[in-house]
């Protein structure tokens, strides 16, 4: 269940109630648990969204804010009728050039900056915009916890925030970058748990020290989990841990349930097996594998889908039995957008990035060789797309994906609006 607190708040868009907004956002991110200058950041991007629209549309028109405090971060989402933004200042690759449409987007570029996660959604003739700001957070103690010797018999445990933390030191200190980062700020994790858009399931033993457990996020279809992780006890714990998640998903109407890089404890005789994503870490090769279970009966879903790719999406229901209708998509000459944006995600530790479309466009070509080029400057060795097959704009971007570089690798069923495809970039393409 999402805990989330939330705010509103309508505005016309009038550029002299410009600190209205502003101090509406910066207050309510403080009262969710940011720092000020975390607050400061995202009411920066309020105030460019405010500003930019205050001078750019007719008036009469009104900008509607939402704040969410979701425990271990704040958004903030700005909605707004017509699609007057400069979408293009929101890539990272975005820089300000010396004329004067570029100097009226430089404000963008940097509440795009500031922000650690942005999000473009339209609704008929309503566009959104959001931007996160995620809570700082001290790394896990260095000093490094016992090692773990099971006493008595284990016991399941669910949101004790002491447990979660250490079970978060104990998956950062075995499992180091093969875990998802934010392991290593356990304080986080027990945010993340507290919001209740993630859930965890620990075994104990009857000193309280963790032996195993599981991470997950969802509240929608598809539950996507991390582990499992074991400490001791070898497969038949971590069959328990696993049978422990798998209770806590019983009647709560998810679908399925993803693991995008399972552990090498994972019975694998528990999922089925999407595919393996091959990665370069630290300059050697190895692979995720990613495994799935159906949890209730899946009755099916439209994916669209560009012609270039369903030779790939359809083998890869069929292999999963999933009933999907293929919807084929691409672009026969209609008006587009002339620009695209897209979302860069970061785990620099473990070398890797993943992209997402904000805005679809007839650039989108060019804007991913771009975007692959600073990836590169920046050492960042993995980069992955991530394409939602439930939004037909999206499969426009096929051609561009495959032009650039980008391979079809594994479908994530339900993880978007609809089926995830999941794309790495490989020199040189096929």
């Amino acid at each position: 269940m999402n805990h989330a607190l939330e705010t509103e708040l309508t505005v016309p868009l009038q550029i002299e109630l410009l600190p209205v907004v502003t101090g509406c956002v910066e207050n309510a991110a403080q009262a969710f648990g940011l720092q000020r200058s975390e607050a400061l950041a995202l009411a920066l991007a309020a105030e460019e969204v405010f500003s930019y629209l205050a001078a750019k549309t007719a008036a009469g028109q009104s900008l509607r804010v939402t704040c969410r405090g979701g425990g271990y971060y704040a958004e903030v989402v700005c909605r707004f009728p017509g699609r007057a933004l400069p979408v293009r200042a929101l890539n990272i690759t975005a820089a300000v050039a010396d004329d004067e449409a570029s100097l009226e987007e430089m404000g963008f570029l940097l509440a795009a900056r500031t922000a650690d996660r942005l999000a473009i959604t339209t609704a008929g003739d309503i566009m959104s915009i959001s931007f996160v700001k995620e809570r700082a957070y001290p790394p896990a103690p260095e000093e490094a916890l016992p090692p773990f010797t099971a006493k008595g018999t284990f016991r399941e445990y669910g949101g004790e925030p002491e447990l979660i933390k250490q079970f978060a030191r104990r998956v950062a200190g075995k499992y180091g970058r093969q875990a998802p980062p934010f392991f290593r700020f356990p304080g986080k994790v027990v945010d993340m748990v507290a919001g209740g858009e993630y859930g965890v399931v620990m075994l104990a033993d009857e000193n309280r020290n963790v032996g195993g457990g599981m991470l997950w996020r969802g509240d929608g279809k598809m539950a996507e989990a991390y582990g499992p992780y074991v400490f001791g006890g070898g497969e038949e714990l971590a069959r328990e841990v696993v049978d422990a998640c798998l209770r806590r998903f019983a009647r709560t109407g998810t679908l399925c349930l993803v693991i995008p890089a399972a552990t090498a404890e994972a019975p694998r005789d528990y999922f089925e097996r999407l595919g393996e994503l091959p990665l370069m870490v630290d300059g050697s090769r190895r692979s995720e594998q990613a495994l799935y279970r159906e949890l209730e009966e899946d009755n099916g879903s439209l994916a669209y889908v560009h012609p270039a790719l369903v030779d790939f999406v359809r083998a890869a229901y069929d292999c999963l039995c999933l009933p999907r209708q293929i919807e084929g998509v691409e672009n026969l000459g209609e008006a587009r957008s002339p620009h695209s944006a897209f979302a860069a995600s970061m785990d620099r530790a473990a070398g890797k990035a993943v992209l997402s479309p904000l805005w679809v466009g007839g650039d989108a070509a060019e804007s991913l060789a771009e975007h692959v080029e600073a990836l590169r400057r920046e050492g960042i060795a993995n980069i992955l797309f991530k394409l939602d097959a439930g939004v037909a704009e999206q499969a426009l971007l096929g051609p561009a994906l495959l032009a650039t570089g980008f391979l079809p690798r594994l479908i994530f069923p339900w993880e978007g609006r609809g089926d995830v495809i999941l794309f790495a970039y490989q020199e040189g393409g096929a």
